[in-house]
């Protein structure tokens, strides 16, 4: 079994890197390592290591992820066979398809390397996505284009 996700302490750097992918500008101008854990207290960057399962198509779930480096194969079971869809990298986000429909993942991302992600827990996001139209957009497109439609 492979070891579980490391937490890491956020920096500034990564503060200003997350508020681009959730397109925070208009909320934070000035977004700080101190506001991810004031505002997002359930969530975190973590430290994934090569091989691991983020998320596991068939699972409930609506967190997202934006991957901050490394990189996360997605891939896809079709019965007894499996499909490599994309390879998402630094400032991608996944877990969109779900969260915008019903909760359940509809494929399974693959930690490549030693990515690091941030999960952004469903309950933290809930203000986010109530409040921020251009995340609400970003997401709903990224989910059309993913999903072929």
């Amino acid at each position: 079994m492979a070891e579980a996700p490391l937490r890491l302490v956020c920096d500034d750097r990564f503060a200003e890197f997350l508020a681009g992918a959730l397109r925070l500008e208009s909320f934070f101008p000035e977004f700080r390592a101190i506001h991810v854990d004031k505002c997002f207290p359930r969530s975190g960057l973590y430290a994934y290591p090569d091989g691991y399962h983020v998320v596991e198509q068939g699972e409930r779930g609506r967190d997202i992820y934006v991957i901050y480096s490394g990189w996360v194969e997605i891939v896809q079971s079709l019965g007894s066979a499996g499909a490599g869809l994309a390879r998402l990298g630094p400032g991608d986000i996944l877990g969109e398809i779900a969260l915008l429909r019903d909760g359940v993942r509809v494929a399974t991302a693959v930690a490549g390397g030693q990515a690091q992600i941030f999960r952004l827990v469903f309950a933290d996001n809930q203000y986010l996505l109530q409040h921020n139209p251009a995340l609400c957009q970003h997401l709903a497109a990224l989910a059309a284009e993913r999903l072929g439609s």
